[in-house]
């Protein structure tokens, strides 16, 4: 079901996150405050070492905050189980990275649907759900292909589909763009521009003030503190 525009789907009070270990006492994050609505294309930015990641790893449920809430959807993340929380993850988030993160051994449709493995879907229903997210972000074509017989740019595709194939309603995206060349990724950021007008919530953290023109809002962080840079009309 489609979410109402206003609809809160993240929001974050307070939020901190505390690192101690032998190089000492490091806050990575303080009180940070931030409401995300249904289909909004957030671009998070910030310098190496200020914390966006941090933020990210958290919002995506892959981290816990040392203080503070975080509510997703309006569930109180806090109060969650391990096991509650990878399944909110694998339900409600797709996650798309730098790196690709795709296996090299698997052809494009296997890893497009490892996901749906993980989930004992049936055969048939895993495949039509593959060829029906690949069609969408243009790579039906290779289907069979392994990802070291493709482009950058279409291996970043299919780990985009791979985001798909749960259906999410958020996506994270982690420099999607930082190994690709300029054309390439202006392509994907526009395959992501694509996403979003179809509803779907997207998160976009970067330090490329270039890929920011993309999206409908733009928060920074900074020594772990989080401030509105601009709202575009």
């Amino acid at each position: 079901m489609e979410k109402n525009k206003s609809e809160i789907v993240i929001e974050l009070t307070k939020l901190a996150k505390r690192y101690d270990d032998e190089a000492g006492v490091y806050d990575a994050l303080k009180e940070v405050e931030l409401k995300v609505k249904a289909g909004e294309f957030l671009a998070v930015m910030g310098p190496s070492g200020s914390g966006k990641s941090t933020l990210m790893n958290i919002i995506g449920l892959l981290d816990r905050p040392t203080a503070g809430d975080y509510l997703l959807d309006g569930v109180d993340t806090n109060t969650l189980s391990d096991k509650d929380l990878a399944k909110l993850r694998r339900d409600r988030i797709g996650f798309i990275f730098q790196n690709f993160n795709l296996l090299p051994r698997l052809s494009i449709m296997q890893n497009v649907e490892l996901p749906l493995v993980y989930e004992k879907i049936r055969t048939a229903e895993r495949k039509r759900r593959v060829r029906e997210v690949l069609s969408e972000v243009g790579l039906l074509d290779k289907i069979d292909s392994k990802p070291n017989r493709v482009s950058g740019g279409q291996v970043q595709r299919a780990a985009i589909a791979r985001a798909l194939i749960n259906k999410p309603s958020l996506i994270l995206a982690d420099e999607p763009t930082g190994n690709l060349d300029t054309k390439t990724g202006i392509e994907i950021m526009e395959l992501l521009k694509k996403l979003n007008n179809s509803g779907v919530t997207i998160i976009l953290v970067t330090h490329n003030p270039e890929l920011s023109r993309y999206a409908s809002r733009i928060v920074e962080v900074r020594d772990g503190l989080l401030t509105e840079k601009e709202v575009k009309k």
